[in-house]
């Protein structure tokens, strides 16, 4: 399972084997082998490549198929969660924004399932952001 997510997290961000080696600071062979199922990354390697691809270890390892469930509480805008004053006001800035955007009018009521879209849809955002500045610098 875990060649199979290597190499579609690579292709999807259209890095090359060798840019994810370079990253890894191992050779292009031994992570062409993680690729096709011929040995396995240990725990410090599967982590860089977590981090890299911002998934967690358990979507790598095919034990999710959730790419963010490292992220699980603390995004979750749950009353329960420490964070909760935190994300109230984030909510309430994020339901302003919309009502200027004219996305929402300002006497509706914006769901929690469209609140959290558009907090994913920033992470997401800004996961690709930070890809492309890590793919910059493994390319300089």
């Amino acid at each position: 399972m875990i060649s199979e997510r290597l190499k579609s997290l690579r292709e999807e961000r259209n890095f090359l084997q060798k840019d994810v080696a370079k990253y890894l600071n191992i050779s292009t062979s031994a992570y062409g082998y993680y690729e096709q199922g011929k040995r396995n990354p240990d725990t410090e390697t599967i982590n860089k490549i977590a981090d890299l691809y911002q998934v967690s270890t358990d979507y790598l390892l095919g034990r999710t198929n959730n790419r963010n469930s490292h992220m699980g509480k603390e995004t979750s805008l749950d009353y329960y969660n420490p964070n909760y004053l935190q994300y109230n006001e984030l909510d309430k800035k994020i339901r302003n924004s919309l009502v200027i955007e004219g996305i929402v009018s300002e006497d509706k009521p914006v769901s929690k399932d469209m609140l959290e879209k558009v907090f994913k849809y920033g992470i997401d955002a800004a996961v690709e952001i930070k890809n492309i500045i890590i793919f910059n610098k493994i390319m300089v």
